[in-house]
């Protein structure tokens, strides 16, 4: 950052015109020049950054190098390649002409030498007309993403004085002409972990500041380059982020206008459940929302965690305004392409060239050609021009088609149905179609509904409700469901040895009701395995958790499992697969489409989300410092089922060196020839875990020492597992970088370990980030939750129920104590 700021003064102290010389000349949208480009990429196109400085380009390069695992290439470090001097150096032997002359070829230099495999940050040469105009060219093959943030939040970061703020300030929107992708850069929220009520660097809730803006640009990147289109991290029908919503039965979009979030109507942090997707209704235009748009669509996605839809509401473009223009209107569309969302909702009743120009430069997003079927049109479903519409909207390109009739009558719930199972008879592969009715005449048709139905959610209040906006919650729609017994209330329960201080069956029913369904968790009177005969005799069972010792045990007793419970050789759940009444077993994608129905239990379906708990919790607290990388090592302390699921969350993060610690070294052994052998197939490589012999021994000269540290010895320890007073040899932490220590026991919460390892941060100042047991809990139980259920787990919720149950050597915790690592782990 001070290198940036330097450059800023130096520039605009030099030639205080520099910067926007050229203002004039370069048109302000990218509609006004040529058509909009396909963003169709080459998978390894390099990704080009540009924004004025202060927006993120550097810290947000990184990120975005790290998640693709490519080279980051920064402008400074180019530039003194290939001049031999800085650029402040440069700057002050040949003076500012002479500089800018150089800084616009070393950049030209820079984007074409490296076409591929990169990430690159292009900095304040991008505000001068050459430098744009070769970017606009470069856009044609590549991404290149703008980065927006807010401008008195830049000033403040930068110290800049008015004068420099404001070229950057009027600079800034002409990165929009040359490039094809927008992300606006939120701020952080402060995160308080679990373990300190300060975002102190030394103490193990530290998380480095940018993490939120991590994670948001890490799916963005990903999403955009195609990275998550044709690659998944799970590979499971049962997992929600595995199947797009318009493939699972019964999703909704939680609806809210951008007037809403304006008028500050909507409570953010409320929106993590209630919904599969999230549909942003463009209500307002004007030269200022285009950066208004990107940051709404940012703010939604960090705080739901879900998809985006956009939409345009052309009738409502401000309070007196004029309906939407067509040019407004695309306009919108183009932006809304430009900011990655994932589903852009197209009017079909628009210019259908202009139409088709939209669908052919989608990227991965994908198009929802919508019409609405007004009382005045006296478009009935039952007509002829329904199909019409649905077939053309298909031949022109779309993805989803929506269609929406303002309902006269409750016949027209009747009617809507008809006209969906018309649609479906049809034969062959054809887009899903979202119909149904609106207005409360059509709450009906709404909730049969089957995918990305439109919600309200109790965190929006609206001065003024429109009745065309949707009048029911996703809870209103589950619970009716369940009332009329299209889905079943099913009986779920917790299977392992010492489960009756269990925090599941809180955490579970408490978002069981949250979401509107009729299920239960709880506790079996019996601790056997012998439970499950009885289990498979209850069309209502609906699935389990499975603890130790059982993990490994029940392993061998599926029908069907997930790679990932393969691959680890341990699981701790279990749904049952059902059938029809010939004994055949359905399909995977019925299975978890129908996982809400109770029927016949043919056989148990095996799958891990521990692993999932232990990558969620390395993920949040790594910083850049210790990013995984080829000289990365990880520990693992402990050979049982957990400790599988460490080693399997390590290789699924790259990380390639990883050891295993445990008292009995045949059992290490065991795990570590379990997973050389896994290796061998998957990552070309047959010597990826080793055992270490004592915890007297030095730590192995050929590796670097651990930055990934694993804790997975019970509470009750089970066998010959190493009880959960175990220390860290303290030649093993001499990893001059700190890392992130997980520890999986929290009977109780404060391990030796972690007090050891809070001693030792104490001592060293190396930035160790430890978190508890409980933190872990927490993850592998949202995504558990998630994957027997199929509904969106309410984090928040089910965070507060752990908290609130949780009961250790000193009581349960005072509220105080509560909502500090709420917030901590939720925000």
């Amino acid at each position: 950052m001070l290198g940036q700021k330097s450059q800023v003064r130096d520039m605009t102290d030099a030639n205080p015109s520099s910067l926007d010389s050229s203002h004039d000349a370069v048109p302000t949208t990218r509609s006004q020049t040529t058509p909009n480009p396909p963003r169709a990429f080459d998978p390894n196109a390099s990704l080009v950054l540009v924004g004025i400085s202060g927006s993120g380009k550097r810290s947000l390069g990184f990120v975005a190098a790290t998640a693709l695992k490519r080279r980051f290439i920064t402008e400074d470090h180019y530039f003194r390649e290939a001049t031999g001097l800085t650029r402040h150096e440069y700057l002050k032997h040949y003076g500012s002409q002479e500089f800018q002359r150089k800084d616009m070829e070393v950049l030209k230099l820079m984007l074409d030498n490296h076409r591929t495999g990169c990430v690159i940050e292009c900095g304040l040469g991008s505000l001068t007309r050459p430098v744009q105009d070769h970017l606009r060219h470069y856009s044609q093959t590549n991404p290149v993403v703008h980065l927006v943030r807010d401008i008195d939040r830049i000033q403040q970061l930068l110290g800049l004085e008015d004068q420099s703020i404001r070229l950057l300030r009027e600079g800034d929107p002409l990165h929009r002409t040359c490039s094809n992708f927008e992300f606006y850069n939120v701020e952080d929220r402060t995160r308080v972990g679990s373990d300190d009520a300060t975002p102190n660097p030394r103490s193990a809730a530290y998380s480095f500041k940018l993490q939120e803006a991590k994670e948001d640009f890490t799916r963005f990147v990903r999403f955009v380059t195609g990275v998550d289109v044709n690659h998944s991290s799970y590979d499971s029908p049962f997992v929600l982020r595995e199947t797009p919503p318009e493939l699972r039965s019964f999703t909704h979009a939680i609806f809210i206008r951008s007037s809403d979030l304006i008028a500050d109507n909507v409570s953010l942090p409320e929106l993590e459940s209630g919904g599969d997707a999230i549909e942003l209704c463009v209500d307002r235009w004007g030269p200022d929302m285009p950066n208004v748009i990107s940051k709404q669509v940012s703010i939604l996605r960090r705080n739901a965690q879900a998809p985006v839809i956009l939409s345009v509401d052309a009738s409502m473009t401000g309070i007196g305004a004029k309906d939407v223009s067509a040019s407004q209107y695309f306009e919108i569309l183009e932006h809304g392409l430009r900011l990655g969302v994932e589903y852009l909702v197209i009017d079909l009743g628009q210019n259908s060239s202009r139409l088709r120009q939209v669908i052919h430069a989608r990227g991965k997003t994908k198009i929802m050609g919508q019409r609405i079927f007004e009382p005045s049109q006296d478009i009935q479903w039952q007509n002829k021009e329904c199909v019409q519409y649905y077939q053309d909207a298909e031949k022109v390109g779309c993805q989803l088609v929506r269609f929406l009739r303002i309902a006269t009558s409750r016949e027209d719930n009747t009617a809507v149905l008809e006209f969906t199972n018309r649609i479906r008879s049809i034969p062959g592969q054809h887009p899903p179609l979202i119909a149904y009715n609106i207005g409360r005449l059509g709450r009906t048709s709404q909730v049969f509904n089957s995918i990305l139905t439109s919600v309200t959610h109790p965190a929006i209040t609206r001065d003024n409700e429109n009745e065309r906006d949707p009048q029911i919650t996703s809870r209103d729609a589950v619970s009716a469901l369940f009332q009329s017994y299209v889905l079943d209330p099913l009986q779920f329960c917790i299977l392992g040895a010492n489960v009756n201080y269990s925090l599941s069956p809180a955490m579970h029913n408490a978002a069981i009701q949250h979401c509107g369904m009729s299920h239960c968790y709880s506790i079996p009177d019996s601790p056997s395995l012998a439970i499950l005969d009885r289990l498979r005799k209850d069309p209502n069972f609906g699935g389990s958790s499975v603890v130790q010792p059982w993990r490994v045990e029940v392993y061998h007793k599926l029908a069907a499992k997930s790679q990932h419970a393969e691959a680890i050789g341990a699981i701790n759940t279990i749904m049952p697969l059902r059938g029809p009444s010939d004994g055949t077993i359905y399909s995977l994608q019925e299975q978890a489409s129908r996982r809400n129905q109770a029927g016949p239990v043919l056989g148990w379906y095996g799958e891990n989300t521990d692993w999932v708990g232990i990558m969620t919790c390395i993920t949040r607290h790594l910083a850049p410092r210790n990013a995984i990388s080829a000289k990365t090592t990880g520990l693992v302390i402990g050979a049982g089922g957990m400790a599988r699921s460490a080693i399997y969350a390590m290789l699924r993060l790259g990380c390639r060196k990883i050891f295993i610690y445990n008292r009995t070294k045949s059992r290490a052994e065991e795990v570590a020839r379990h997973f050389n052998s896994w290796a061998s197939s998957q990552v070309d490589s047959a010597d990826v875990v080793r055992v270490l012999s004592s915890t007297q021994d030095d730590w192995p000269e050929d590796a670097n020492p651990p930055s990934l540290i694993a804790s997975c010895v019970p509470a009750d320890p089970d066998r010959d597992e190493p009880p959960a007073n175990f220390e860290m040899p303290l030649q093993w932490l001499a990893s001059p970088t700190g890392g992130v220590v997980v520890e999986l026991a929290y009977k109780p919460l404060d391990t030796p370990l972690l007090l050891q390892m809070r001693r030792i941060r104490a001592d060293t100042g190396r930035q160790w980030v430890l978190s508890d047991g409980l933190e872990n809990v927490i993850e592998q139980g949202i995504a558990q939750f998630e994957l027997m259920t199929g509904r969106k787990a309410p984090r928040r919720l089910m965070t507060l129920e752990v908290l609130r149950n949780y009961e250790g050597a000193d009581g349960h915790f005072d509220e105080k104590t509560i909502q500090a690592r709420l917030d901590g782990l939720c925000s």
